[in-house]
């Protein structure tokens, strides 16, 4: 029978003399609620806008596996995948005698089975046409708009539970106002029709429990161009009790590299909306495209390392400082980021994705790779982020060289049980001189802590600057492919117990730009550790496969230092511990063996969770 076991290494613990904090009064800062209002990524299928060929995208195995690593980042990472179009899955059959249409559910079913095993939520976009029968029928548009919401509702209601579908998201069409995407070519009345027929669909599946509806997902450029998306504010503003959204959602990326200009246009266009209409200051907000430049698919050199991921975690900070100043953007509940496409040759880094995609054809059957990027790692950090967090605020090494600091903490009972907290460098230019950082933890000297430093910079964490230095091959082989992936991961500056409140991080050797981050974690954490679940082996090619799991839900989670995992061929060999040398801070492992007469086949593997410094093992049978 398969086996696997799993390994968590937990930090040792010590008791800590009693240390009084120095530097910024500590104990006087002021923490906030932070909410995880970034854990959101949205794609759009490739192919024709037919239901053959968004099945086909969607369905892949390319696509299923670019999923599936997605969903393997911390739980909370990521938790919602806005996707155009998704409801082309739907195949319109016909009209019963009643007039009412009837729909095959079966295409989009299958794609939502696999979502909810991966711990993924949809966004359902109310965008499609379906065989044409709204193109057919225009007049009764309003409708076949609220039975098509009203049906999906329900169904999804009897397949997936009402737990699961309030956490699911509604939303009106995408970016009506440009031909591109409004195919059914609506008129501003027509469109307030659309809107108000998914409200009363809404309303009716929800009966007492009101789902939320977000919309009209707009760019908001000149009003005369852009009349449905303004055309619905306006209506909102003067019948705010009848208004047919709940929760207001634009789009606005930035314009280069560092993304900049975004927050500053977003701010720039909610002081106007408030300005012309005021009632809507009651409803919240979400910028669910807020990308550092449009155009996932044009290639940019800094969409392929550190930088991006450095320019990401700059923009949610950016609209954390953005919430605390209770200002413009004083309702934004959610940002999302278009990230999760597919990217192809010659460009497989260098577009805007979380993963590098490499299409293998040289194989029978041809089949697909994947290299995380630092983004991907970058987002796998930033949900270790705590519950209750600080502004962000700068620190320097000298005038030269400084970075912005975000404080997290949790507590119980009262007392702080973990901290993380995350240094960004933006500049591109290698600090020449010494940057030796000296970081003090407010702990309670009654708990023991341990702690690990993780970092992402341009040198150490850098599979692209590998693949072109491979010559860029179009099929990278396995050895190649696993020297790529030894720099996919955050690399450890350092870790293990604390006996004093200061550590001290070097930060010469990290090419800039760079993330950071540094956990502490009391021992009630780390001694309860919880197991993990849901271990997957998929099969990629020959003698390879990828190996998922999902990490516990218990708040150990953010005492792991890394994953190993072992296996053996059967029962008579020892076990082979594949991922010794590694650093595996993510819930995924791709294993191809070089070593001649390794396969793949045997006892499932064994998974061993590495905390801080004590090691638990699971096995799987």
């Amino acid at each position: 029978m398969n086996s696997t076991i799993l390994y968590l290494e937990i930090l040792y613990l010590i008791s800590l003399p009693v240390q009084n904090s120095i530097g910024d009064d500590i104990g006087k800062e002021i923490y906030y609620n932070l909410p995880k209002f970034w854990t959101n990524t949205g794609l759009c299928p490739a192919g024709e806008l037919t239901h053959d060929d968004i099945k086909a995208s969607l369905l892949s195995e390319a696509m299923q596996m670019n999923l599936l690593l997605i969903s393997s980042l911390p739980n909370g990472a990521i938790t919602h995948i806005r996707i155009h179009w998704m409801l082309e899955l739907i195949k319109f059959i016909q009209f019963n005698q009643s007039g009412q249409a009837q729909y095959n559910f079966d295409v989009l079913d299958r794609f939502l089975d696999d979502l909810h095993e991966m711990h993924l939520m949809p966004v359902f976009e109310f965008m499609a046409n379906l065989s044409n029968p709204f193109t057919k029928n225009p007049a009764h548009n309003y409708f076949l708009w609220e039975d098509l919401s009203y049906q999906v509702v329900k169904h999804y209601h009897n397949r997936f539970g009402i737990e699961n579908l309030l956490n699911y998201r509604f939303e009106t069409w995408n970016e009506p106002d440009l031909l591109a995407y409004n195919k059914l070519n609506f008129t501003l009345e027509e469109y307030l029709e659309y809107v108000f027929a998914l409200r009363r669909g809404l309303d009716k599946a929800g009966q007492n429990l009101r789902f939320v509806l977000r919309g009209p997902a707009g760019l908001f450029k000149n009003p005369q161009k852009h009349p449905l998306c303004w055309g619905l504010l306006q209506f909102c503003d003067s019948n705010i009790s009848t208004c047919p959204i709940d929760i207001i959602t634009y789009h606005r990326k930035g314009v280069n590299e560092n993304g900049a200009e975004l927050i500053e246009d977003s701010k720039d266009l909610w002081s106007n909306i408030y300005m012309k209409f005021p009632t809507l200051a009651q409803l919240p907000i979400s910028n669910d495209e807020a990308d550092p430049i449009a155009g996932w698919s044009t290639a940019r050199e800094f969409q392929a390392d550190v930088r991006y991921a450095v320019t990401l975690v700059n923009i949610t900070l950016q609209h954390w400082e953005a919430i605390i100043e209770r200002k413009e953007l004083r309702n934004l509940e959610t940002i999302s980021h278009d990230n999760a496409f597919l990217s192809y040759y010659p460009n497989v880094f260098t577009q805007r994705t979380l993963l590098a995609h490499f299409r293998i054809n040289n194989t029978v059957p041809p089949h697909s790779q994947f290299i995380q990027k630092p983004v991907y790692a970058a987002i796998g950090m930033l949900s270790r982020l705590a519950e209750l967090s600080t502004k962000a605020e700068f620190v320097t090494c000298s005038e030269n060289y400084s970075m912005k600091l975000l404080k997290t903490k949790s507590l119980e009972a009262g007392k702080p049980v973990y901290f993380s907290w995350l240094l960004l460098y933006t500049d591109n230019e290698h600090f020449s001189g010494r940057c030796i950082i000296n970081i003090q933890i407010p702990l309670n000297s009654q708990e023991m802590f341990a702690y690990i430093a993780e970092a992402l910079d341009q040198n150490h964490t850098n599979p692209y600057k590998i693949w072109q230095n491979l010559g860029s091959p179009v099929y990278p082989n396995a050895i190649e492919r696993q020297t790529m992936r030894l720099q996919q991961t955050p690399i450890v500056l350092s870790s293990g117990s604390l006996d004093t409140n200061k550590i001290k991080i070097d930060l010469q050797h990290l090419k800039p730009p760079w993330i950071l981050t540094l956990r502490v974690c009391s021992h009630y954490l780390i001694h309860s550790t919880g197991p993990p679940n849901s271990l997957l082996v998929s099969g990629v090619t020959h003698n390879e496969v990828l190996i998922t799991w999902r990490e516990s839900n218990s708040k150990s989670k953010y005492c792991l230092k890394t994953y190993q995992v072992w296996h053996r061929p059967n029962s008579t060999q020892e076990w082979l511990h594949i991922t010794k040398a590694i650093h595996l801070p993510f819930a995924s492992y791709q294993y191809a063996p070089e070593q001649n007469g390794t396969t793949v086949n045997g006892e499932r593997p064994l998974l061993c969770i590495i905390g801080f410094v004590a090691t638990s093992a699971y096995t799987f049978v």
